[in-house]
């Protein structure tokens, strides 16, 4: 039976660790087509490649005390749209994703379905059946995903310094294995640790 100071250090450690984090990820209504595919995508591809982007977040994060639904309510949302755009010198440019989040208070962001099928359709193997293109624009935006729920989770943390091309953190999605192959952790694997009390060492940036 524990004490009554044991029970108290108990409640005071529960109380201090941080909440679970849910994440929010739902896809809009879209569509893709082009030479590559030789027609367009059906509602099952469509489906199959949600399926795998859920795969790939869930992949990322195992370890975490990180949940994925498709809650538009939650803390931490994304919404795969057909085109996301972002002002640059006064452009609408198309882009992979972006995000906005506030510490202490959560995030929210959007995902090209576009921009990263295509993407797909130009880094997947030239030999690429029409079945693995279907999975390598679902890796393209499970990874993206990961990226930008990343940037809401430490709003502050330089993520993009990361200049390994095979991890989550690096600036562009504009690579082969962003489609292809495995992704791992740089930078901010250790800040996520923290940021959910899974490792109590203090960390400088990402808090």
């Amino acid at each position: 039976m524990l004490c009554a100071g044991a029970v108290a250090y108990v409640l005071a450690a529960a109380r201090l660790r941080p909440a679970p984090i849910e994440l929010g990820l739902w896809f809009d209504e879209v569509a893709f087509d082009s030479t590559r595919l030789e027609g367009p995508l059906t509602a099952a591809e469509i489906a199959t490649i949600e399926t795998v982007a859920r795969t790939e977040l869930r992949d990322a994060f195992r370890g975490l005390p990180i949940s994925l639904s498709e809650r538009r309510d939650a803390r931490y949302t994304l919404r795969v749209a057909q085109e996301v755009h972002e002002l640059r010198f006064k452009r609408a440019v198309g882009v992979a994703g972006q995000s906005r989040g506030i510490s202490g208070f959560g995030g929210s962001g959007s995902v090209s379905f576009d921009f990263l099928a295509n993407g797909a359709m130009a880094w997947a193997p030239d030999d690429a059946s029409r079945a693995e293109l279907v999975e390598a624009i679902g890796r393209g935006i499970g990874r993206t995903a990961v990226h930008e729920f990343t940037h809401q989770i430490l709003p502050t943390a330089p993520i993009h310094d990361s200049r390994d091309d095979q991890s989550y953190e690096y600036a562009s999605a504009a690579r082969r294995t962003q489609y292809v192959g495995p992704m791992h952790w740089d930078l901010a694997w250790p800040l996520l640790r923290h940021k959910t009390g899974v490792d109590e060492t203090p960390r400088s940036v990402g808090q």
